[in-house]
């Protein structure tokens, strides 16, 4: 059956080459992990996310999909409409439980109502010019930029572990500052994988940093025959910058959000900064430098 899988892969990524319009003919879901800790208990906190990666000839987009979710209405006059309202409700809302002391804050809210993007960051692989355009924000601001990917070099390890019944095997690699450890099948002969790990002679399943604090775990694949989609990002509105400049950026304002969220808000919401007691740092470690 793996087989079969493998030859069907192929066989649809030359059909693709044909197309006229790009389109993924693999969908990967991926469940993200990382961890931070609290710095006023010293409890280790574990986030989770789900991401997933649309694979087409030469090219793949990695995306939130509940942030893709809110992209694609504020895309469409309707839901563009719809989303404000929803805003506009969650800062009264926010407001209201400011003013009576309740503790659910702005972002609780907007969560709670289904209108709080994911993650906004993210990509695309280009591997005919071996290119990653990366797409993320700072509050409010978008900003994307290119990563080459010949800055990700890989080792093969004579280590094999099951991923989804898929036989992988081991590779490690110095990136951005952090070592990661990332297990990919032959089984599937694309060089994709999560997140800006690619590069290596199969699907990567399974990845995870040596420190523990990052990793991607596959849930599922399948087969599809669709859009490989839209970053929805208007170029009017997005600043070109590189990739140590915005994660410097996004360091500044991890370290001053009760201004940011205030200034963002106009003065509406006004939050301790002993709210986030998180000391967190980011996948890509090597801005510090």
């Amino acid at each position: 059956m793996k087989r079969l899988l493998t030859y069907l892969f192929c066989s649809t990524a030359a059909f693709i080459a044909i197309a006229d319009s790009p389109r993924a003919f693999l969908k990967a879901e991926y469940e993200t992990m990382s961890k931070t800790i609290n710095t006023n208990t010293g409890d280790t906190i574990t986030n989770n996310g789900d991401y997933v990666l649309k694979i087409g000839h030469g090219r793949s987009f990695y995306f939130d999909p509940q942030t893709h979710r809110i992209d694609s209405l504020e895309n469409d006059p309707q839901g563009k409409i719809m989303l404000q309202q929803a805003e506009d409700a969650a800062l009264e809302k926010a407001i209201a439980d400011m003013n009576a002391g309740r503790k659910d804050t702005w972002f609780e809210t907007r969560k709670k109502m289904g209108i709080s993007r994911g993650s906004r960051y993210k990509n695309i692989k280009d591997f005919d010019t071996q290119t990653i355009t990366v797409w993320d924000s700072q509050m409010g601001d978008r900003y994307h930029y290119p990563v080459e990917m010949d800055d990700l070099q890989w080792h093969l390890i004579e280590s094999t572990k099951i991923v989804l019944d898929y036989e992988c095997q081991l590779a490690t690699a110095d990136y951005h500052g952090r070592k990661w450890h990332a297990w990919f099948t032959p089984e599937i002969p694309v060089q994709d994988g999560p997140w800006q790990l690619c590069g290596l002679p199969g699907l990567i399943m399974e990845a995870i940093t040596a420190d523990g604090e990052y990793g991607f775990t596959i849930k599922g694949i399948q087969q599809c025959d669709e859009p490989l989609g839209d970053p929805y990002e208007n170029p009017d509105k997005i600043f070109k910058s590189t990739r140590i400049a915005v994660l410097r950026m996004k360091d500044y304002g991890r370290r001053n959000r009760a201004a940011q969220v205030s200034a963002m808000t106009k003065g509406a919401v006004n939050i301790k900064s002993t709210e986030y007691k998180e000391n967190i740092d980011y996948i890509e470690t090597d801005y510090h430098k």
